[in-house]
């Protein structure tokens, strides 16, 4: 059992995937002390093809991630589609007009779903992650690229510094060792 217990966003993920990384079959389980934490490492080990079950007592979740051959996550043929990530840092495209930058980012997302081809991964960080929690007009935005099948990613340590992860909406709550897999995997990076 590893005890990730008052360790920050990523290490509990990177020191489950070093324990499942020395197995091929069995189960793993990691102790945390915030919800952030437990959602990015249910994340991390869903991802990887385990079944995961999260309990939590007194603020402290148990992760069961159960690794195996009936579990392996079956590969996409290579060039199949293209792999292109869009990684927001914030709430504004430019700095020098707030209220401007809020308006082009607001349009540059609503057109995501009219680009050819599609994104795959839509990754928020910072203040960005308030585009899938409070901001209803950006939610309801993002959650048809959802239906339309991109993967959209919110920084857990960002949702947790802003206090809401409770107020997710759409998309999944994600780790740094998530984002930097997706953006070194990335085709093409497209970055505000």
């Amino acid at each position: 059992m590893i005890d990730a217990r008052g360790i920050a966003c990523p290490q509990p993920v990177l020191m489950m995937k070093a324990e499942l990384d020395k197995i091929k079959e069995g189960v793993v389980t990691i102790l945390v002390d915030n919800k952030g934490s437990s959602i990015n490492v249910k994340n991390f080990c869903e991802s990887n093809g385990c079944t995961v079950t999260v309990t939590e007592n007194d603020g402290v979740f148990k992760i069961d991630a159960a690794k195996g051959y009936s579990c392996d996550v079956v590969e996409k043929a290579a060039g199949s589609e293209a792999n292109i990530v869009v990684f927001i840092s914030g709430e504004c495209v430019g700095s020098e007009e707030p209220e401007l930058g809020k308006a082009l980012m607001k349009g540059f997302i609503g057109n995501l779903k009219n680009v050819t081809p599609l994104l795959k991964t839509l990754i928020l960080v910072n203040n960005s992650v308030r585009f899938v929690t409070v901001n209803e007009e950006t939610v309801s935005m993002i959650k048809e690229l959802v239906d339309m099948g991109v993967e959209v990613l919110a920084c857990g340590a960002c949702l947790n510094y802003f206090n809401l992860v409770d107020d997710l909406k759409t998309g999944k709550v994600t780790d740094a060792h998530t984002v930097a897999s997706r953006l070194f995997a990335a085709d093409k990076v497209v970055r505000l």
